[in-house]
């Protein structure tokens, strides 16, 4: 009689204990970890004060007690969740067909994404837009909400923001009566979300280029017929796509944009077809696809023959916008947990934030956070004003061109920020399971290309000033903003800047009178140092609100270093004898959360 022998016990080996410094070594990064702030909002005077500074006290009264409430669930709620759901199995999956065999075109994803989205629709972010002069407020919810990352969530929402817009101002009225009551919705499950397919294969960021067709049929109807390259949000239930009219002129002034919605009126799907989900390095947790549009019923969105504006001005600044904002996010989680991993982690005989080098990093990434943010929220204070109906000329001008300057300098300062964070955790800073840092990194680079290449905003930028002068309106206004800084600790900074904008200004004039390869080779070095002196008088302004507020404030330090870095080009660390002294005043001035 055969039998089965019985599975050998594998021997127990035992467990030596722990030696004393890694049980001390373990405990510091525990440490590290519980000190990471529970609520975002509560733990940011940075961002409290900016939105006091713009909105008043009772603006500002109304609007905290929903965002501190928002603060703790983002960390309580939507972070654990995001990481779940950036594990690699869990990540969305294409399933072309229901059980039965019909075309279902359905993007899958896992519990932990519901879990993580189901609290920020509840907000009413998105039902903030239906009220004009809430871009200040939005601005603090979606900042917070970034500093999880992407998350799968923030771009179907910028995505759906842009429409909002879209349909507001150009959608017809039987158009606004269906489409925008679920894009507003703060219920998670009746909710629908947008996203705006305009990139196809050949072209790339050269929407003229672009090939895909829109025709009539024989009732009527519009159709769109062709392959978009690079559809993000490819779960969307309304698409706003770029396509062609039958007869339209070639390039982008024959570019139409028409509303697609996932399903049609009787709750069939539409007529296209994912061909595939993209492998992203990042927001991988964001469904993009390619997609083919088998004559998809469609909508028309304002005048066909105004379609590139309607895109521009409508849809891609308002997600050029929102994408600053989650630059600024993702930089600010950065910049927090390295600073809290810095004041844990020991070697060498102290914590590691005592070391000048790290002080430095820290104070670099705390620099580019404090200047990021003042530059957008600057800008969201802008669009509050226009949407207010209050902004004039000049302020529209600053708006059309900060937006998109704005957009470019602060995706690359948070990609810069997050790997100086990763290098202050060390082969650490690599690791996925260790900290958030490594996801934050892959966004950034993601975000860096959204919307727009650098090239292409900087090109943008150039065609906007030498056409529309809009840089004469640009520094009308920062002259303004620098003659309303009168604090007596300020006054030596502010005749500095003062001969900064006049430097800008006949720099602007030698790159706009010369000939178009002198400007295209030069265009992008000019533009980030029009960024950084942007960003340094927003700064100032902000530093003269807190000081008259008798507020404590690092503004100063971080100001002067920042202009140390980007503006004073005669400048020499070597011979700033106050160089270590005022790191360790930015950096100890860094406080995130009660200690």
């Amino acid at each position: 009689m055969l039998t089965t022998a019985p599975t050998p016990t594998p021997p127990t080996a035992p467990v030596a204990a722990e030696p004393a410094a890694q049980t001390a070594g373990r405990d510091a990064l525990a440490a590290w970890r519980q000190a990471i702030p529970t609520n975002l909002f509560i733990a940011d005077p940075s961002l409290q004060h900016l939105l006091r500074m713009y909105l008043g006290e009772d603006g500002y009264e109304d609007i905290a007690p929903g965002l501190a409430a928002f603060g703790s669930q983002v960390m309580a709620e939507i972070d654990p969740a995001a990481a779940i759901n950036d594990q690699l199995e869990n990540h969305p999956r294409l399933e072309r067909w229901d059980g039965i065999g019909r075309r279902v075109e359905r993007i899958a994803f896992h519990p932990s994404y519901h879990t993580a989205g189901r609290p920020v629709y509840e907000t009413g972010l998105l039902a903030l837009s239906a009220r004009p002069g809430t871009a200040l407020q939005q601005s603090a919810y979606f900042y917070l909400l970034t500093q999880c990352g992407e998350m799968g969530h923030a771009c179907p929402i910028v995505c759906t923001m842009g429409m909002i817009r879209a349909l507001q101002t150009v959608g017809a009225a039987e158009l606004q009566q269906t489409y925008l009551p679920p894009l507003i919705a703060t219920a998670y499950d009746r909710k629908q979300t947008a996203a705006q397919f305009l990139t196809e294969v050949q072209g790339g960021s050269d929407v003229g280029a672009n090939a895909v067709q829109a025709w009539r049929d024989e009732r009527g109807a519009w159709r769109i017929r062709g392959e978009k390259w690079f559809c993000s949000v490819a779960n969307a239930d309304q698409m706003l796509i770029t396509a062609r009219p039958e007869g339209a002129p070639a390039g982008t002034r024959g570019i139409g944009v028409f509303l697609v919605p996932r399903c049609l009126p009787d709750g069939s799907l539409n007529h296209f077809a994912i061909r595939r989900l993209k492998s992203k390095f990042g927001t991988r947790t964001m469904a993009s696809a390619e997609i083919d549009f088998l004559d998809a019923v469609a909508y028309p969105l304002g005048d066909l023959s105004e379609g590139i504006h309607i895109v521009t001005e409508l849809v891609l600044n308002t997600s050029r916008w929102a994408n600053a904002l989650g630059s600024c996010g993702l930089l600010r989680r950065a910049t927090v947990e390295a600073w809290q991993f810095a004041r844990h982690r020991h070697a060498f005989g102290g914590p590691i934030i005592d070391y000048p080098l790290v002080a430095e990093a820290l104070a670099e990434m705390q620099s580019d956070l404090a200047a990021a943010l003042s530059s957008t929220f600057r800008l969201s204070h802008l669009i509050d004003r226009s949407d207010l109906g209050l902004a004039n000329e000049e302020e529209r001008s600053v708006h059309r061109l900060l937006v998109n300057l704005n957009k470019y300098w602060t995706s690359v300062q948070a990609s810069l920020g997050i790997r100086r964070g990763q290098e202050i955790l060390g082969g650490n800073g690599a690791i996925e399971e260790f900290s958030i840092l490594p996801r934050l990194y892959r966004d950034a680079v993601v975000f860096e290309s959204w919307e727009g290449s650098h090239n292409v905003l900087c090109l943008q930028v150039l065609r906007d000033m030498g056409k529309y002068g809009l840089h004469a309106h640009l520094f009308r206004y920062l002259e303004g903003l620098l003659g309303e800084v009168t604090a007596a600790g300020l006054y030596t900074t502010r005749l500095e800047l003062v001969q900064r904008l006049d430097e800008m200004q006949r720099r602007m004039h030698a790159l706009l009178t010369a000939d178009a390869t002198f400007q295209q080779a030069h265009v992008r070095r000019v533009l980030q140092r029009l960024a950084t002196l942007i960003q340094a008088i927003c700064l100032l302004v902000e530093a003269q609100w807190e000081l008259a507020q008798a507020l404590p404030t690092t503004k100063p330090d971080l100001l002067d270093f920042f202009l140390n870095r980007y503006l004073r080009s005669g400048y020499d660390p070597i011979r700033d004898f106050d160089y270590t002294d005022r790191l360790q005043r930015i950096v100890t001035g860094f406080v995130p959360v009660s200690l």
